[in-house]
């Protein structure tokens, strides 16, 4: 699948939970967890043992051609600042319907709702912990944004 017509989004808390499209990243990488291992192995075995353990979430992160009239770079540098935990969401290229609408859970946590089943979905939460500007000789402003993910990442199919 390439890559082209993939779109990041996240829901900001200080505005009812509203759905931010991310104004134009140019890469997004390492959004992953890792499983921990529990070793098992009793002394009269002849090879160490394993079980699977704890996920481990890693750091994620996001390029951008920062624009500074952009709302969505001046609201992701401002809730990295705060430290707020996010929910983010990327549309994957196999459809276009953006998500509508996002909400609290029970635990008052903002949540993405019902998202349209005619594209796939990757989402995760965590917490904007970077936000690097580079200016490089003859190119555009970008900015590196790191995410602290946050728990387990959930793919999501399309199924129309």
């Amino acid at each position: 699948m390439k890559t082209a017509g993939t779109q990041l989004y996240f829901l900001d808390p200080d505005a009812a939970c509203a759905v931010v499209e991310v104004g134009c990243p140019t890469s997004i990488t390492g959004i992953d967890t890792t499983v921990e291992q529990n070793e098992t192995t009793c002394l009269r075995d002849l090879a160490r043992t394993y079980e699977a353990g704890l996920a481990t979430p890693g750091t994620a992160s996001f390029t951008l051609s920062f624009e500074p009239d952009d709302p969505s770079h001046q609201r992701l540098l401002e809730l990295k600042q705060a430290g707020t935990s996010l929910q983010f969401i990327i549309g994957f290229p196999d459809g276009t319907a953006d998500p509508v609408t996002g909400g609290t859970d029970s635990a008052g946590e903002c949540q993405f709702g019902a998202l349209p089943t005619s594209r796939s979905w990757l989402e995760f939460g965590g917490f904007v912990n970077s936000y690097a500007f580079d200016f490089a000789l003859g190119g555009l402003i970008t900015a590196t944004v790191g995410i602290q993910v946050s728990g387990e990442v959930t793919v999501t199919d399309k199924t129309t």
